[in-house]
């Protein structure tokens, strides 16, 4: 027996039709391999309530010293990756999702006029280090990981191994360790296309008078989530394999949840490829993996191999575990789909009205897939959700022939 797995390209107001792609049922008795990461795995043994204290302390703590320099307080967020000058001068921002770099520095002036050939120098040396940058090295950039470390004896580098050494950016080289040479080749190709960002408001005089700063926008190439996606591609295959998904389905829930940056992290706080929180989707996976449930740290989940497992596992829990019980294939993806993002609660009360799962089933198995799809998409409370379900339907198609 087969369950079908539509793989679907539409608008946010139309009903797709049901395409093919297989996904094997769970034989029963089915039980999952053991794994070699099991050793490695250490619970932090933190509360979910200690876990967001330090979160929260180590955000307010980082963003209220920001404010002095920088009134919006920027910090990384699930597609953004934000860093700052040691001396908080310059803004250094890669942004998975838009694909580009953008870098606001202090305007430098000739008398009167912009120093652009200075600037574009600082420019092409702040491209060429954000290039250069490992995962290492950009998780030991950021207070607030710091600061969690501190408070609760976290080491953000030591599950990270020989990937925390894969430059943030690696997707935009043939080799995994480029050399200085072609680096600065890159950064200079890339510097060539910057363009600067003007402020929308009235004066344009105004604002740099008060501000003093000029931001250059950097894009990257086309391909380049592609390209990241083709790196990641064995594991994620060799994972969706393990837990009886369409390897497509996981590539379009990592793009539509980071854009592929290894770095993400909400404020929730969520983190990783897959935005797994650690005290629900991680420890579910870890129970399943691990026959005990435990709390993996942001460091555990920042390494991109291990975060793909936790998130495949989470996902081949909800749709082969938890909504077992709902008969058409098309409505589990769905509802699986949905609540990967908003929980199982929200999806099951949008549909029936109904909080549990096996109250609201009998319901739900009266309804068609396409009813089913609609309701998800027009009624969920989030706009976010509602987009989502879309979102990773689409995105579907799109990585089926990687």
């Amino acid at each position: 027996m087969t369950l079908i797995i539509p793989v679907l390209l539409m608008s946010f107001l139309l009903i797709p039709i049901a395409s093919s792609e297989a996904l094997q049922v769970i034989p029963k008795g089915y039980q999952q391999q053991g794994t070699d990461n099991e050793e490695s795995v250490s619970d932090t043994k933190l509360s979910e309530q200690e876990l967001k204290a330090n979160f929260k302390l180590a955000l307010t703590e980082y963003r209220s010293k920001l404010r002095t320099y920088w009134p919006d307080a920027e910090i990384s967020s699930k597609t953004r990756l934000i860093l700052y000058s040691d001396n908080y001068q310059e803004k250094q921002a890669i942004d998975f999702k838009a694909n580009e770099i953008q870098i606001t520095m202090p305007s430098i002036r000739k008398g009167k006029n912009y120093d652009y050939r200075t600037m574009q120098d600082n420019l092409f040396k702040t491209v060429r280090s954000l290039l250069a940058m490992d995962l290492n090295t950009a998780i030991g950039k950021d207070p607030i990981n710091t600061k969690m470390e501190q408070l609760s004896g976290i080491r953000y580098a030591q599950d990270l191994g020989s990937l925390g050494k894969d430059l943030i950016l690696s997707e935009l080289f043939q080799d995994e360790r480029p050399t200085i040479k072609t680096v600065e080749r890159m950064a200079k190709k890339l510097t060539k296309s910057a363009y600067i960002r003007y402020p929308a408001v009235a004066s344009l005089k105004l604002a740099f008078a008060f501000n003093n700063r000029t931001t250059y926008i950097v894009p990257l190439p086309e391909k380049r989530i592609r390209m990241k996606a083709k790196r990641y591609k064995p594991f994620i295959y060799e994972y969706a394999k393990s837990y009886n998904l369409p390897p497509s389905l996981v590539f379009a829930i990592i793009h539509a949840e980071s854009s592929f940056n290894p770095l993400a992290r909400s404020q929730i706080p969520a983190f990783g490829l897959m935005q797994i929180v650690p005290h629900t989707a991680g420890k579910d996976a870890t129970h399943l993996l691990f026959k005990k449930q435990q709390v993996l740290s942001p460091n555990y989940l920042y390494n991109p191999k291990k975060n793909v497992q936790i998130g495949a596992a989470y996902v081949h829990i909800l749709y082969y575990r938890y909504l077992k019980n709902i008969r058409d294939s098309n409505t589990r993806l769905y509802c699986a789909i949905a609540a990967y993002n908003a929980g199982l609660s929200s999806v099951m009360r949008t549909l029936t009205g109904q909080s549990k799962i096996n109250k609201a089933t009998s319901s739900i198995n009266r309804m068609s897939s396409n009813d089913v799809l609609r309701k998800l998409i027009r009624q969920m409370p989030s706009a976010e959700t509602r987009e989502y379900v879309n979102k990773v339907l689409s995105l579907q198609k799109t990585y089926g022939q990687l």
